[in-house]
């Protein structure tokens, strides 16, 4: 609703800008055309002024509209004739009203005569005030009424829209799906629908013909592996080999079992991405897990003098059993493999986070970098430099934080959710 809603607001600051222009405007041209008004009746008792001081031999005292006064000063010379507003007493009201007078000069009797004649403004301006503030009300009623209306049919026109953009986030491609709408009565929105359709056509097609590859791949893979570890074994039973030729076949047997490993890594990181192990609904208990990885790596522990100290409680994120052991093994296994001989391993599971903190060299590399594939601290390690990205990749997939933080000479990896 982000869009429909800018566009309401967009709207909204339009038409207030519209409307007090407007008001303004009209507020203006109302004021013109009563000024203009008030200045023709002036110029008209300026005539019956001047009429009056030329053919009667006294001078005038009143003009005929109600609320006109007509003052004469004697002076000595004239001057020039002016318009302006100003304020004056109403003794019948008792106040000070506006008036609009008129300045000129005329000679009556022999003598020079300043007159003013001034026009009450009052009831005009009661009259353009009314007039401005129905006609701007009015306009604020239709122009609300548009916003209403416009927000109603934006809702109304936007719905396949927003329902379209609901289907795509609820998409799951591991579902094998092709999104289908009903048809619109909007040309566009019936366009759009019939491209995701073709589009998650396409998508659920590339997506099962790489996911067959990647199977298919493997499985051949393993096939010559599994025939090449054979011939290797059945050659390692040849007593006529020389020292040599046996150095040379331990090299291509160790070749062939890490060529082996990288090919089911690589397996089953591409069944992760994919989502082939899908979350239920109830958080798995992580102890009994990390306590069979730990009595499974215990002769790799003892080999390395390694201590081993647990704080667990038994709590664990919702995910996948068999991506839970993978989690746990690879965080386990990466504690060992990078510790210092006679190191130190603490396991803390609590409610929301477990911690996983070994003793170790310093590292070269910014941390975040171990979390990339075939990313190594050292080249010369016998590592395949996927186990990090596996457990990232576990961890991105349903919804957990991966952090590596160095602390002095402990390392600690935590997971949290």
């Amino acid at each position: 609703m982000k869009l429909l809603a800018q566009i309401l607001r967009y709207q909204l600051v339009t038409s207030m800008v519209v409307l007090f222009l407007g008001a303004g405007l009209f507020y203006v041209s109302v004021r013109y055309l009563i000024d203009r008004e008030a200045n023709k009746e002036l110029f008209q008792s300026q005539v019956k002024v001047r009429w009056q001081l030329k053919h009667l031999e006294t001078l005038p005292v009143y003009i005929l509209q109600l609320g006109d006064s007509l003052q004469l000063e004697p002076v000595r010379y004239p001057g020039r004739s002016f318009i302006r507003e100003t304020s004056m007493l109403n003794l019948a009201e008792n106040e000070f009203q506006p008036y609009r007078q008129l300045v000129f000069y005329e000679r009556a009797l022999g003598q020079w005569y300043r007159v003013t004649i001034s026009k009450m403004l009052l009831q005009r301006q009661h009259l353009m005030e009314a007039v401005v503030m129905t006609v701007t009300f009015i306009v604020t009623v239709m122009l609300i009424s548009l916003l209403v209306l416009n927000s109603w049919l934006s809702k109304r026109l936007w719905k396949p829209f927003y329902k379209t953009l609901g289907k795509l986030d609820a998409y799951q491609i591991q579902q094998h799906e092709t999104l289908t709408f009903e048809p619109q009565k909007t040309l566009e929105f019936d366009q759009l629908n019939q491209s995701v359709t073709h589009l998650t056509s396409r998508v659920t097609t590339a997506y099962q013909n790489l996911k067959e590859f990647t199977e298919n791949a493997s499985h051949e893979i393993q096939t010559p592996l599994a025939v090449i570890l054979s011939k290797i074994e059945g050659l390692f039973q040849d007593e006529s080999l020389t020292e040599s030729q046996l150095v040379a076949l331990s090299s291509v047997s160790e070749a062939a079992n890490r060529l082996g490993r990288l090919n089911q890594a690589l397996l089953l990181l591409t069944k992760i991405e994919n989502r082939q192990f899908l979350a239920g609904t109830d958080p798995i208990n992580l102890v009994p897990i990390i306590n069979s990885k730990l009595r499974d790596l215990e002769d790799l522990i003892d080999q390395r003098e390694l201590s081993i100290q647990t704080d667990l409680q038994p709590f664990g994120p919702v995910i996948h059993p068999a991506l839970a052991e993978i989690l746990v093994n690879n965080l386990l296994t990466n504690a060992i493999r990078h510790n210092v001989e006679k190191g130190k391993i603490i396991i803390i599971l609590r409610e929301r986070i477990l911690s996983v903190r070994n003793t170790g060299k310093p590292l070269n590399a910014n941390p975040e970098q171990l979390f990339e594939r075939f990313r190594k601290e050292s080249t010369l390690s016998a590592s395949l430099g996927l186990g990090l990205a596996l457990v990232k990749t576990i961890c991105e997939v349903n919804g957990q934080n991966l952090k590596y933080d160095i602390d002095n000479e402990w390392h600690v990896l935590t997971v949290s959710w």
